[in-house]
């Protein structure tokens, strides 16, 4: 198993950590995908679908490299007056997760949260 792939399970593990009961504001956990290419069902929401799209590698001294990898991450909730409030909670839920263990295990350095996005989708989802 590559390590890109070691990390990808890793996130996916700590995706599937978040619910209330856990002390996080949601349960997005409940639906964690992996390269999800079709839109959230109903039955899939509130869920967080995440890929691993870029992989740049930089040659370091000493025969080391250092390897950035960029993962986007997709949140859907259910359409409705307090959809943006619960896009809100899950991000936060997110960059809690990440924060929580920034090196994945000792599998990575660090995790960077480089940015956030909102949008609504054809259905009134937002994402």
């Amino acid at each position: 198993m590559t390590r890109r792939q070691e990390i990808v399970d890793a996130i996916k593990a700590g995706l599937s950590s978040i619910r209330t009961g856990n002390g996080y504001g949601t349960d997005l956990g409940l639906h964690v995908f992996e390269w999800k290419v079709t839109a959230f069902a109903d039955a899939e929401l509130p869920g967080v679908a995440f890929r691993d799209t870029e992989q740049a590698v930089a040659e370091l001294t000493g025969g080391m490299r250092n390897v950035s990898l960029t993962v986007e991450f997709i949140l859907g909730a259910a359409a409705g007056a307090a959809t943006a409030s619960i896009v809100r909670q899950g991000i936060g839920d997110v960059v809690r997760c990440i924060d929580s263990d920034p090196a994945w295990g000792g599998l990575a350095w660090d995790t960077e949260v480089v940015s956030d996005e909102m949008f609504m989708d054809h259905d009134g989802k937002l994402t």
